[in-house]
């Protein structure tokens, strides 16, 4: 393991995946990498604290998790959207979307969205991620943007205003893009979002280490179902 990487915040992209690494010692994200492989991504540091924008508990029954039920009302109307539902544990072993929407429908009395369908291979890398440490942790990059700024965004983050918001408070928390090492290939599918995202999951990270992160979950009684959280 590298001493210097014991905080990743990590974004999936089509094609792999974004991770921002750096140092909780001196609260310095040093270098912005991209990765194919998940595992092979996490392998050289296995004692770090890692955020990602994925899934990580799923439900067995119930349709909806309590932790994106709330992510959703902290970020406001206008920002919902961004939150997704993701699929039942044995939906995500289905081979085709309507063997999925089906078996979703049948369980949980709703069926499956085309966009929790589509990252059923990223969720499923996570899964397997999820059982060897217990330093993995969800997290959602428009939450920890909110909780930068402490207010709503202006604007959506694909958008030029949004781009420029999330900069300016990216660079307001001491995190400067175009200081950072970035080794990301000449890869068609890495968005400027995708790693703006990354780069506040590190900053989650930091603020789990440090004590001072939110975690929104299913408080009072639980059968064992909806076991969600979602980190910021």
């Amino acid at each position: 393991m590298t001493r210097a990487f014991d905080l990743i915040g990590i974004d999936g992209t089509s094609s792999g995946w974004v991770a921002s690494m750096g140092s909780s010692k001196n609260k310095c994200l040093s270098t912005i990498i991209f990765s194919e492989n998940l595992d092979k991504l996490l392998s050289e540091y296995p004692e770090s604290v890692v955020v990602i924008d994925m899934p990580i508990e799923l439900n067995k029954k119930k349709y909806l998790r309590q932790c994106d039920v709330l992510a959703k009302r902290y970020l406001g109307k206008n920002f919902q959207s961004s939150i997704f539902i993701p699929p039942l544990k044995k939906v995500l072993k289905c081979a085709t979307y309507p063997e999925a929407n089906k078996l979703s429908k049948q369980i949980a009395g709703k069926g499956l969205s085309k966009q929790s369908w589509h990252l059923k291979n990223k969720i499923s890398e996570v899964q397997g991620l999820s059982k060897l440490s217990t330093k993995i942790y969800e997290g959602h990059p428009e939450c920890s943007f909110k909780m930068l700024k402490r207010e709503p965004l202006k604007a959506k983050k694909k958008s030029a205003l949004g781009i420029v918001e999330r900069l300016e408070l990216l660079k307001k928390a001491g995190l400067d893009p175009l200081s950072i090492s970035l080794n990301l290939e000449n890869n068609s599918t890495i968005k400027i979002d995708d790693i703006l995202d990354s780069m506040v999951l590190f900053l989650t990270a930091l603020r789990i280490v440090e004590g001072n992160h939110l975690c929104l979950e299913k408080t009072g009684v639980s059968n064992g179902d909806d076991t969600g959280k979602i980190f910021i």
